[in-house]
């Protein structure tokens, strides 16, 4: 069964609300129970010892207890006098032990019996049920033998608290006081009233709970139902969407930094998606010159408005070599945008091997008027580098400065150590970049329309984006910015023993 988010959200507050409650409800429930058992034990307990106190004062006129013996009427004077003294004088001082009793203490007379019925004094009802109110039905008097002497006979399984009956230090009869096992009265009622309150309690703080658990859920899933809506928008090919945060947001850190990401996220394929149109729009461009002039040529010699010379043969060649260098770069590129741009690492001399790659362009750079200088004699450096990949990265950077650099100007190449990492920068003369097109110049096949006309040539403009793709192989960083000189400056930072080249080197 499938709930939305909401639902699902308000379910499981409401639920783990009403585990609380319930929990901590049957607790309160088990301890007020528990807590008014003890109390009522306790309070027969201590009346229990008061009523033998009285008793015993009783007892010391006569030990023999005869004057209780069968008498009903006397235990209920004895109730009755009880409740007397508890409401006039509260609870008597207990009886002090025989070692400790004062002088005089067990010939001192008893206190005068009450009138018994018809003598002038009407006996009071006892108390009605509640706390002590039943004291008089739960009494049995036993003598020292153990032999009944007054009160209601109990149930044998009863539970009984017993006191003995102690005058002149000898035990002369016993008192039994049967535990309640149910409160009953005044006791129950207060228990049913705190039940009732709890229950009540417990079920308004429930219905609290389930409303302020779909307020809660409704609060969290409106912006995720906008998410979802934007989601569905983009997945349909609307890149552009954009969600408002402030207005969408509900305060919640996360909930605010998953639409900032999915605005990012749009804006993002949004970009990727006009470069693809760009990619391919650029590329069938490069590919269509190439194949236009090949099928032209093969036109003419078909149509026998020319022969094959071998004149014709190279023009044809050349077509074809340059259509296939577009292609082994656009191949390459592939396989660099997935990590798979196989590099073999080596051990070389940094500065000689730059040396020699850089002298390879001086002819070329004299015909077109450039002054092309490195930092010759420069100290040995030893890295671990693919250094097939590291001549192309160089002759990439040399090539588009020699392309795009006017006449007469300079171009400069130098390398040095920084940190266990080689900087190695290309720098050229005018003209320059502007600094809004720097960070593109690495796109692939993005070309300035003023660098077409610098010399009369131009590249595929892939040149730059495979300088960025070897540089990642070789885990670097490269960037663009102005030259000194009035162009461009190209800084390459490279590892001198990328983590690549150390796994590689482990593995074998």
């Amino acid at each position: 069964m499938h709930l939305r988010i909401a639902h699902q959200l308000s379910l499981l507050l409401a639920a783990a609300v009403v585990l609380a409650v319930a929990l901590v409800g049957g607790l309160s429930l088990w301890n007020l129970r528990s807590g008014f058992v003890d109390y009522m034990r306790l309070r027969d307990e201590e009346q229990l010892t008061r009523f033998v106190q009285l008793v015993e004062r009783r007892a010391v006129a006569d030990p023999s207890m005869a004057w209780l013996h069968g008498d009903r009427q006397a235990l209920r004077e004895l109730v009755d006098e009880f409740y007397d003294l508890g409401a006039r004088d509260g609870p008597p001082l207990r009886r002090p032990p025989p070692e400790l009793e004062p002088p005089g203490w067990s010939t001192m007379p008893p206190p005068p019996p009450p009138p018994r019925e018809g003598a002038g004094r009407v006996r009071r009802p006892p108390p009605p049920g509640g706390p002590g109110g039943s004291l008089g039905e739960r009494i049995v008097v036993r003598d020292a033998q153990g032999d009944w002497l007054a009160g209601r006979p109990q149930p044998l399984d009863a539970r009984r608290l017993v006191r003995a009956v102690v005058v002149s230090g000898a035990d002369v009869a016993s008192v039994e006081l049967s535990i309640e096992a149910v409160p009953d009265g005044l006791d129950a009622r207060f228990l049913q009233r705190q039940y009732t309150g709890l229950l009540l309690a417990a079920l308004a703080t429930i219905a609290l709970a389930v409303l302020a658990a779909w307020w809660v859920a409704g609060r969290w899933s409106r912006p995720l139902r906008q998410l979802q809506q934007a989601t569905h928008r983009i997945a349909r090919g609307e890149p552009g969407v954009q969600l408002d945060v402030a207005a969408v947001g509900q305060g919640a850190v996360e909930i605010d930094q998953l639409l900032a990401d999915v605005n990012a996220m749009a804006l993002s394929l949004g970009t990727m998606e006009a470069s693809r149109r760009h990619w391919i729009a650029q590329i069938s461009h490069e590919l269509r010159t190439p194949l236009s002039v090949l099928r032209g040529e093969m036109e003419s010699i078909e149509d026998g408005a020319r022969a094959p010379t071998p004149g014709v043969m190279a023009s044809l060649r050349e077509e074809v070599a340059q259509l296939t260098r577009l292609v082994d770069d656009l191949h390459m590129l592939s396989m660099a945008d997935i990590n798979q741009l196989s590099c073999s690492f080596a051990a070389g001399d940094i500065s000689e091997a730059l040396a020699r790659m850089t002298r390879r362009f001086d002819t070329r750079a004299t015909q077109l008027g450039l002054n092309l200088r490195f930092n010759a004699g420069a100290p040995a450096l030893v890295a671990h580098w693919d250094w097939g990949r590291i001549e192309q990265l160089l002759s990439n950077l040399l090539e588009n400065s020699l392309r795009y650099t006017s006449s007469p100007g300079q171009i400069q190449v130098r390398w040095r150590l920084q940190q266990e990492v080689v900087l190695l920068t290309v720098e050229d003369s005018t003209p320059g970049v502007a600094a809004e097109h720097l960070h593109r110049l690495f796109e692939p096949l993005f070309r300035l329309d003023i660098a077409r006309t610098r010399t009369g040539q131009h590249g595929s403009g892939l040149g730059l984006s495979i300088v960025r793709a070897i540089v990642q192989a070789h885990q670097g960083k490269v960037q663009a910015k102005p030259s000194p000189l009035g162009g461009l400056t190209i800084e390459v930072a490279l590892p001198l023993k990328p983590q690549t080249a150390e796994r590689k080197q482990a593995g074998a």
